[in-house]
């Protein structure tokens, strides 16, 4: 058998994964350099997911580093 998510969960951590705010705090507290855990009650069971850092996660890139200097067709 294969444990799987029933409808109502699965839209609540669907929910969740398109929750800005939610994954700005997972982010901030991976970067202090501690685990971050979301919990799913659904009727069966209770599903637990952990996030472990590796390393300290670095900040965020300034912008200019996304921007590309010489744009295509540019000779400069």
């Amino acid at each position: 058998m294969t444990p799987r998510l029933d409808r109502d969960a699965f839209h609540r951590a669907w929910a969740w994964l398109g929750d800005h705010r939610g994954a700005e705090a997972a982010v901030q507290t991976l970067r202090r350099g501690q685990p971050y855990a979301y919990e799913l009650g659904t009727h069966a069971a209770r599903w637990r997911w952990t996030a472990y850092p590796v390393s300290v996660l670095p900040g965020p890139l300034p912008l200019c580093h996304l921007l590309n200097e010489h744009p295509v067709g540019s000779h400069a």
